[in-house]
């Protein structure tokens, strides 16, 4: 953690005094048209959320949430593989049993088999992907960023058959998640056809470039022998095809791991992996500009402030480039064109003189010119001004 983001926690720890002292999770009753079932979600909440409403999240979504363990593990791991730095909203997703319809989870990760007798697969437990997959787009996701500060990354983590629907949902709805973490994946259900399906999909349909994190445990070898050269095709493919332009394929090995045991080490390792390919990672910006017009409140009458953020409009992170102009004793605002996805921060001029805006917890500042175009904030002090 740097000597700046403990001067922002210190500043800040006594306004969040009496707010948010710890994270939230909240359980969540969804009316499933797709499922024409009642689904619960259970959503994480990072310490200060109520109180730093300026700060917007990625999110995670994890599936097979009816075992919580895997959305406990999840949202805990994050702080302590990231010193503190990286928080989330993290989104349980479950499927439970149910016992009067003779409704289990394998109906929601298993499309209907192209190859076998559906009755013969997996004992007729399946055939609903699509159904599971409309509903976790159309009122999961939609509910998530209509009621929460979602920001623009979408995370998805599966184990087992989860992982395979994650994997599915890719060919289904490749722009539903930017990055996923399929853990012992079963990539020979159906005779290899989600094998099939990385062979043939058409990788340009992908919006930029997705983070692909495929693990295995020791499966394949004394047991489930089908997965072992189901996987290797796959790993073989993601390899030495040439689409690496739009998938970042990242995979690794757990063989002392049991299908059950690996899913703590593989979600840890693959989430290092994926903080380490996000710090390099390269922008998509929109095609469109917006022109906006964003003005800030100064603590002291005579401060001369500088905007700067992500793109070139606003000084591509140069601290002293931009000057906004003075509108009265105390606001400064400037108008600009910027694209999406645009992200700022204040200055007096360089970043020993970054400013601290209230109700963010010292990260970028997003702003999304789809929702408005006029943005007000307030620096409540100067990092070289903190005592």
């Amino acid at each position: 953690m740097t000597l700046k983001n403990i001067l922002i926690i210190l500043l800040l720890f006594g306004n969040s005094m009496l707010g948010q002292e710890i994270a939230s999770i909240k359980n969540i009753k969804i009316n499933s048209k797709s499922l024409d079932q009642k689904r619960e979600i259970l959503v994480y909440t990072p310490k200060n959320y109520d109180e730093d409403k300026l700060v917007f999240y990625d999110v995670i979504y994890v599936f097979d949430a009816q075992n919580r363990e895997f959305f406990d593990f999840t949202h805990s791991v994050i702080s302590f593989i990231s010193n503190a730095e990286k928080k989330y909203i993290v989104v349980g997703i479950t499927s439970p049993y149910f016992e009067e319809t003779d409704y289990a989870r394998n109906n929601d990760m298993l499309p209907l088999p192209l190859n076998v007798n559906p009755i013969d697969f997996y004992n007729g437990y399946n055939g609903n992907a699509d159904n599971f997959l409309k509903c976790v787009k159309k009122e999961v996701v939609s509910y998530m960023e209509k009621h929460y500060r979602t920001k623009y990354n979408r995370l998805a983590v599966g184990h087992s058959l989860s992982a395979s629907f994650i994997l599915y949902s890719l060919f289904k709805e490749p722009g539903l998640f930017d990055a996923f973490f399929a853990i012992s994946p079963n990539l020979a259900y159906d005779k290899e056809r989600l094998v099939k399906e990385f062979e043939s999909f058409d990788y340009q349909r992908i919006n930029g470039q997705i983070f692909l994190y495929l693990s295995n445990a020791n499966e394949g070898v004394d047991y489930w022998k089908s997965w072992k050269p189901a996987r290797e095709k796959v790993y073989a493919f993601l390899e030495n095809s040439g689409v690496s332009d739009k998938v970042y394929f990242v995979r690794k090995e757990f063989p002392d791991e049991t299908h059950w045991s690996t899913f703590a080490p593989a979600l840890t390792y693959g989430l290092k992996e994926y903080f380490k390919y996000e710090e390099n990672k390269k922008v998509t910006f929109s095609e469109e500009t917006y022109e906006v017009t964003i003005t800030v409140r100064v603590p002291d009458k005579n401060d001369v402030v500088y905007i700067t953020g992500n793109q070139p409009a606003l000084g591509d992170w140069n601290p002293g480039l931009i000057k906004m102009s003075r509108e009265s004793e105390f606001e400064r605002e400037i108008r600009v064109k910027v694209r999406i996805p645009a992200e700022i921060k204040f200055t007096r001029g360089s970043w020993e003189t970054e400013g601290v805006v209230k109700f963010t917890d010292g990260n970028n500042i997003l702003i999304d010119p789809e929702k408005t175009t006029k943005f007000e904030f307030e620096i409540t002090e100067w990092f070289d001004k903190i005592d």
